[in-house]
């Protein structure tokens, strides 16, 4: 299983980070994954596109040690 973490300092193209929502790109189809750590999704959320990665985002933000993740 591949883990990327995403870096607040340097967002890669298809990657952002804003609070306790993160968005990501599944590399497995191409569909862009908004994930957040809230209420909506809970800080969980899986491809919706494909459903073989999942992003997690927690209610920390950069400034709170927050570490949102893409697993696939």
């Amino acid at each position: 299983m591949q883990v990327k973490q995403l870096d607040p300092a340097h967002l890669a193209q298809g990657e952002d980070w804003q609070g306790d929502n993160a968005a990501f790109t599944c590399p497995h189809c191409g569909k862009v994954l908004i994930v957040s750590g809230s209420r909506v999704h809970r800080g969980k959320r899986a491809c919706p596109g494909c459903g073989r990665s999942t992003g997690y985002c927690d209610i920390k933000g950069a400034a709170n040690g927050g570490k949102p993740r893409l697993e696939s």
